[in-house]
């Protein structure tokens, strides 16, 4: 069974196409020098019988040549498992890498657009089902190629020695291995169920150690617990099912392929044939069905790579922009140096719908930002957010472009052109340094942090990490709260206006033109609130900062705002302008500000 869909997962036509057959290629002498073997040993065999009962001598004059021969072939066998395997690995490596990387970029592009997948199920599709994918692509692939021409060859040879055993045989090969193909439709079902069970699995018990503390406070441990024993059972069962159907294939398919060296040895007796050409004869049978049995081999261990792989497919072909998933070809580090500043941002046109949505999140919207501070602003659902998504390249609209200085710009550049805060960041166990550190452009730095190179007392100790937190207000509005203080995991050990200070911190460190803060300071007191989003404003008069907000008593007059409401931009125009018009600013005003 041949999926073709997964073939892309190799990557592009032409290379997958060479290493498939480079694989396949070794594969074929692999199996060459079986097939040597059984003629070398039949040459053996024959030279014993016809030299029994005669002089020793001649008997090693005769079996010598066959001997070397074959002890050749025994040499070179090795050798060639080595290089298949090491070229295996170095193709899986490659492949795993790449799809890893996309898969995770997908997954932040999907997060922003449909918050319907769980991390638990997401993170076993990235980890398992990625390994999955290895002895589907580097093994059961390449060896339908070996299968194919060693048949051929293998069958031609059986047919030249003797015509009838060859045709036969043959048609043993062609009709027995076919019989446990009744399964496969069965087995197909069988592995998705398992593979859907293996996935829920994975985000129950993520879900369940994750809010652990909520669910012991809500009194539903107990019943999360029947959750999770139910979600074991399912897996288990589902196990147990495809287990015994998968036995009973492998069984049928174990007796028909030995029952081909049977039929081949019962169609060569009573004919008068040589020792030789028996021996010939049933040794080229066995080889015959060799490959068959590795292929099959090679489908029980890849096979549960068919249903992560279209899964893993679909993925990443929903996060193109153009539905059809390039390796590669969209990375959040595209841009290594993006540029130091951008004058001016447009959106032309943007309109969004996402995916089992009525109607559009936005629709025909056009806005330009440009140095200093810029607002969006709205009720809730208005479309903040998905536009946020779109000026930072989280998501790709259906119609319209983003320019950057004039000229369009794409999803991945505008990736490493935008640093954006969201108003849930995700912090990291270790300090606030560590998580502020996590933001270097500098992809070393990067790399000695997540190995811990690094430690804490030198992170804290980078002048630009300490600018940047007192940028954000670390150290300075609450004495408790410095680049030593620990985050904890997800962030666990700070309130919700510390965690959005030490991701803005965060931002501030990537040193980038653009700074997109969605309601990223929403856990934050309005004063403080107006206080850090004026030091941001300051800080670097070249910036580009989009502050999208619901509250409005952090906006000063001069700063540039545009009201959304319902998907489309309502109006545009300085904040002190727009006060005093009586418009769809100034109706948000009156609802959403309070006497102090």
């Amino acid at each position: 069974m041949i999926h073709l869909r997964l073939f892309r997962l190799l990557g592009s036509r032409p290379r997958a196409i060479v290493v498939t057959a480079t694989l396949a290629a070794i594969g074929v002498l692999l199996g060459a020098t079986f097939v040597a073997q059984a003629l070398l040993m039949a040459q053996v065999f024959g030279g014993i019988v016809g030299a029994w009962g005669r002089d020793p001598a001649d008997l090693g004059a005769r079996v010598a040549p066959w001997l070397a021969g074959l002890l050749a072939v025994l040499v070179a066998r090795p050798t060639l498992v080595a290089l298949r395997e090491l070229a295996a690995a170095r193709l899986m490596t490659r492949v795993k890498l790449t799809l890893r990387a996309d898969l995770a970029e997908a997954l932040v592009r999907r997060s922003a657009a449909d918050v319907r997948g769980r991390t638990g199920a997401d993170h076993a599709l990235v980890v398992d089902g990625v390994e999955n994918l290895d002895p589907y692509l580097s093994r059961y692939l390449p060896q339908q190629v070996t299968v194919l021409v060693t048949c051929l060859v293998v069958g031609a040879v059986l047919i030249a020695v003797d015509p009838l055993v060859g045709v036969v045989t043959v048609a043993a090969v062609l009709v027995l291995p076919l019989l446990p193909r009744l399964w496969d439709r069965a087995l197909a079902a069988r592995g998705a169920d398992h593979w859907d069970a293996y996935g829920r699995m994975h985000a129950e018990f993520l879900d369940s150690m994750t809010g652990m503390t909520t669910l012991v406070l809500a009194g539903a441990d107990a019943r999360r617990q029947e959750t999770l024993e139910g979600a074991s059972r399912s897996l288990l069962d589902r196990t147990l099912g495809q287990l015994r159907l998968s036995l009973v294939e492998s069984g049928l398919s174990a007796f028909a392929l030995s029952a081909v060296p049977v039929v081949a040895l019962a169609a060569a007796l009573g004919r008068g044939l040589a020792p030789t050409v028996v021996f010939a004869l049933v040794m080229l049978s066995t080889e015959l069905v060799r490959p068959l049995r590795d292929l099959a081999n090679h489908w029980h261990a890849g096979y549960a790579g068919t249903y992560s792989g279209r899964q893993i497919l679909d993925v990443l072909d929903a996060a193109s922009p153009h539905g059809c998933w390039t390796p590669g070809a969209a990375r959040l580090d595209t841009l290594s140096r993006p540029p130091r500043a951008c004058a001016r941002i447009d959106g032309v046109g943007l309109t969004l719908t996402y995916p089992g949505g009525d109607a559009a999140a936005l629709s025909e919207v056009d806005l330009r930002l440009t140095s200093g501070m810029n607002a969006v602003v709205g009720i809730s659902g208005s479309g903040k957010s998905t536009l946020a998504a779109i000026l930072s390249g989280l998501l790709v609209p259906q119609e319209g472009t983003v320019l950057v200085d004039g000229a369009p710009v794409s999803a991945a550049d505008l990736l490493s052109l935008v640093a954006t805060v969201p108003q849930d960041p995700a912090l990291f166990a270790g300090t606030v340094a560590d998580n502020i550190a996590l933001g270097d452009a500098s992809s070393d730095s990067q790399a000695h942090l997540a190995s811990g190179d690094v430690s804490a007392d030198d992170a804290a100790g980078d002048d630009d990490v300490s600018v940047c937190a007192r940028l954000a207000g670390i150290g300075t509005d609450d004495p408790t709260f410095d680049l030593h203080t620990q985050a904890g995991e997800r962030g666990g050990l700070l309130s919700g206006g510390q965690r959005q200070r030490v991701a803005i911190a965060r931002a501030l460190r990537q040193d980038r033109p653009v700074l997109v803060l969605d309601e990223a300071t929403s856990a934050l007191d309005l004063r403080s609130e107006a206080a850090l989003v004026a030091r941001l404003a300051t800080h670097r008069s070249d910036r580009i900062v989009l502050v999208v907000t619901h509250r409005l008593g952090s906006l000063g007059g001069s700063d540039r705002v545009h009201v959304l409401a319902d998907g489309r931009l309502v109006e545009s125009g300085l904040a002190a302008d727009l006060r005093r018009a009586d418009g769809g600013f100034a109706r948000l005003a009156g609802v959403t500000e309070v006497p102090a």
